[in-house]
């Protein structure tokens, strides 16, 4: 695999995500900056009442940025009866900012 190659799917993973449980009850997407927490974004209910998967998709978009300010992002996250999917639409191009994000999903129980 070529470099160029391997950096862009190490800045894909690191600015997107899944997660396979339906938040029936939505929930939160923890995002950390290394050990330091960045940012907390609802995870919306999807609409259950869709006949198929498409048609069940809610999104919800957050901007916020790092505690110093120099770093803004933007994140859509989709919710539907296939799970939860994440994107970075909006991130710094820092290379060393990207590799340490994570991102933790927590469900609201029902």
């Amino acid at each position: 695999m070529g470099l160029s190659k391997a950096r862009k799917m190490q800045k894909e993973s690191n600015t997107t995500g899944s997660f396979g449980n339906v938040a029936l009850a939505g929930g939160y997407l923890y995002i950390y900056l290394g050990d330091t927490l960045l940012h907390i974004a609802s995870i919306p209910v999807p609409n259950l009442l869709g006949e198929m998967n498409r048609d069940t998709e809610v999104a919800n978009q957050d901007e916020f940025a790092d505690e110093s300010g120099c770093y803004e992002f933007l994140i859509s996250i989709y919710s539907s009866a296939a799970g939860i999917y994440w994107e970075l639409e909006n991130y710094p191009e820092d290379e060393n900012i990207l590799s340490q994000l994570r991102y933790e999903v927590k469900i609201n129980e029902y």
